[in-house]
């Protein structure tokens, strides 16, 4: 069965992926949770990458970062759309490329009324001019290598000390209306809003700094442990559509790709192989996987739909992924049968799935779907 695996098994599984893809991507699910947050925008794009170390065989073509980092090492560049829950893996690259070096293949992915939220890791200005260009709109949070300038009534633009700024301030939230993002005639002006963190988050967010300062062997500046307390985020949303109150809930949505990462690695095992020295099996098995992640993410997101125009109740992804799981023989012959045999089993699997896999309800604390309904969609017009 080894020998099964080459070249030409490898283009199949890739052409296969590139098709799923492209009917997912042409039959979204009509929004179902997130109805409020469509009015503002179009889509909400959640970016970001994730990477996984594969054998040792496939270092020529997936090079890891080296030293005490694994030899050969995938990262998957993903699209999370929130409001269909639509998933798409945008490109598959080497461990050891950058995520700035990924970020100019992030404006394609945002049209006219669209928001991209992404990490700091993002941040280029040609690629947030691309988004502006285009009539998108983006949520990030600043990232130290990006200058910020202020644009006086008259004379050349000024260096803005955000630091000292922040200091001499005394408020939990501060914004700036309009900042330059470097000193380069056309660099985009932004918004810029700072959230003062709890004193525990800030201890943690400066610890964690210095940690990955350390693996760098490199040491943190005052500078930069100060502005660690903060939470500072960038957007290019007018605020009559996005007021500060509601800018910092709406960045929280990020956290949901998080939860993608984890599923399609803890339930789809995307990042485990079954080979040790083949390495075009090592690709079939990746390409296979994410063509389930296709699959699975079609469907949970057409049953939350359809759920939601229902009974107004959500379903868990796991939950829904898991069912499909145990379920992968009966499927696997229903597919060989095709026909009704196949119709058939899409059906019942498709009414059982609606009604077993619900999320419980959990008296905690709020929701971040929650605090954005009460802080500003609830509230405010589009």
């Amino acid at each position: 069965m080894d020998q099964r695996y080459h070249e030409r098994a490898v283009a199949y599984f890739r052409g296969a992926f590139e098709h799923c893809l492209e009917r997912t991507l042409a039959l979204p699910p009509a929004p179902a949770l997130h109805a409020e947050l469509a009015a503002h925008f179009a889509a909400v794009h959640l970016v970001d990458s994730t990477a996984f170390d594969v054998p040792a065989s496939l270092a020529a073509l997936y090079p890891g970062c080296g030293g005490d980092a694994s030899t050969a090492n995938v990262k998957i560049l993903l699209c999370y759309e929130y409001l269909c829950g639509q998933f798409a893996p945008v490109k598959l690259v080497p461990g050891k490329q950058s995520d700035q070096g990924l970020a100019g293949d992030v404006p394609r992915l945002v049209h006219a009324r669209e928001l991209l939220i992404a990490d700091k890791a993002f941040v280029k200005l040609q690629a947030l001019q691309d988004i502006e260009q285009a009539g998108g709109y983006f949520l990030m949070p600043w990232n130290r290598s990006v200058g910020l300038w202020q644009r006086p009534s008259q004379g050349a633009p000024q260096a803005l000390d955000l630091a000292a700024t922040l200091r001499a301030s005394t408020s939990a939230v501060f914004e700036i209306p309009a900042i330059q993002l470097g000193a380069k005639p056309g660099a985009p002006v932004v918004r810029l809003v700072a959230f003062r963190l709890p004193e525990a988050s800030a201890k943690r967010a400066r610890a964690g700094l210095r940690e990955a300062q350390r693996k760098q062997g490199r040491t943190p500046s005052a500078v930069a442990l100060e502005l660690a307390g903060w939470l500072i985020l960038l957007t290019n949303v007018p605020a009559e559509k996005l007021p500060v109150t509601a800018v910092g809930y709406l960045y929280r949505v990020r956290w949901q790709i998080e939860l993608v990462f984890k599923q399609c690695k803890s339930v789809l095992r995307l990042h485990v192989t079954e080979a040790l020295k083949n390495d075009a099996r090592v690709q079939c098995e990746i390409w296979a996987r994410l063509i389930g992640a296709l699959a699975v993410f079609g469907w949970h997101g057409h049953l939350q739909a359809a759920s939601w125009a229902r009974r107004r109740a959500e379903l868990s992804f796991a939950q829904v992924a898991r069912q499909l799981q145990t379920r992968g023989l009966s499927l696997a012959e229903a597919l060989i049968a095709g026909g009704e045999r196949l119709r058939e089993w899409l059906r019942q699997v498709w009414s059982h799935l609606l009604l077993t896999t619900r999320k419980g309800r959990r008296q905690t604390r709020k929701t971040t779907w929650q605090a954005l309904q009460e802080n500003w969609l609830e509230a405010a017009p589009p």
